[in-house]
């Protein structure tokens, strides 16, 4: 392993993604991951776009916003270290469902996500710990929709 590898192991392992996750498991995900510094402003992709890769946030935050017509973009989340972004790529269809926006300096960990997809298949110990984290971070998500209408419908109600 080389020096660039080493350290992004150590990055993934330090996620809050990477949680009781094997070396093993690290390593295979090291094998298929990338890291990108963005500064802010960046937009890491637009919702509707066609996105292969899944990050995760190692430092800083990602603004996610959704088009909403009459409204423009209207940001719903921020998320920051340990959290999974761009999950869709992670499923195969890769249309986002969210424009992601870097809000200050932030690196990331990129993984393509057909690589996932084929570790999932060829390490099915790992595919299974992905679908748990993928399935978390969609039950954090519809929370924080639900937690969103209920305060739209108490301020509709007032």
């Amino acid at each position: 392993m080389t020096s660039d590898s080493d350290s992004l192991l150590k990055l993934i392992a330090e996620t809050r993604f990477a949680e009781d996750m094997s070396i093993g498991q690290l390593e295979c995900l090291s094998r298929v991951s990338r890291l990108c510094m963005l500064s802010p402003g960046t937009i890491l992709f637009r919702e509707g776009d066609i996105e292969d890769n899944v990050f995760v946030i190692s430092t800083g935050h990602i603004r996610l916003s959704m088009n909403v017509p009459g409204r423009g973009g209207v940001p719903f989340l921020t998320t920051g270290p340990g959290e999974l972004v761009g999950w869709s790529g992670l499923l195969g269809d890769g249309r986002m469902t969210a424009t992601a926006t870097v809000t200050e300096e932030t690196t990331l960990i990129a993984m393509s996500g057909q690589k996932l997809r084929d570790l999932c298949s060829s390490e099915q110990d790992l595919g299974y710990v992905l679908l748990k984290r993928v399935a978390q971070v969609l039950s954090q998500r519809l929370l924080s929709t639900r937690l969103q209408l209920l305060d739209l419908f108490a301020e509709c109600r007032t």
